[in-house]
């Protein structure tokens, strides 16, 4: 573990975060109920009386954008399983790759998903505290995917560069002056 660096360790801080979201409520329902009140006169007020909500993100999410967080929990485990048992440096850089494009991905299904498309009527749906936090979470994966994609190990045995040896000087060249016209 002590190979991780700081985008590894955001990228499966996120993954973790957003699997644990995914167990949250996501969306609730409100629907708004008018009340009668007052002396010699009506006054409505309204009160919002929460119904119920469509229980977890694996309900309410949907198949797809189940998938896309999927994917970047998925590659995110990937980085950091690469970068502690020290794999190749090919390895290294496309799963820190792919857990940037999976985990921006995610980010905007979600995004699309939680705040565009939502369940339901979209008068009475509301969007819940798992939600934000799963947004939270994978946009934590998509940054520290990118965070390890830039940062280089230039200690690794591997990334060990030895200049080639020069070339000699090349011999000097001769040239007769006097048997030009």
């Amino acid at each position: 573990m002590s190979r991780l660096r700081a985008g590894e360790w955001l990228a499966v801080v996120g993954a973790a975060a957003l699997l644990v979201t995914l167990f949250l409520p996501w969306f609730g329902i409100e629907i708004p109920r008018a009340e009668q009140q007052g002396q010699g006169g009506i006054l409505n007020i309204v009160h919002t009386v929460s119904t119920g909500s469509w229980g977890s993100g694996w309900d309410a999410l949907g198949w797809l954008a189940i998938a896309f967080a999927l994917a970047a929990i998925g590659c995110a485990a990937w980085l950091a399983v690469a970068n502690a048992t020290g794999g190749p440096v090919a390895q290294l850089v496309a799963a820190s790759v792919l857990t940037a494009t999976a985990g921006t991905l995610a980010f905007v299904v979600l995004a699309l998903r939680a705040l565009v498309f939502q369940p339901g009527p979209n008068d009475f749906v509301v969007v819940r505290y798992g939600a934000w936090l799963g947004l939270l979470a994978a946009l934590t994966v998509a940054v520290g995917g990118w965070w390890a994609t830039k940062d280089e190990r230039t200690d690794a045995p591997e990334s060990a560069y030895t200049p080639p040896e020069p070339r000699p000087a090349p011999p000097p060249r001769l040239t007769e002056t006097h048997d030009r016209p």
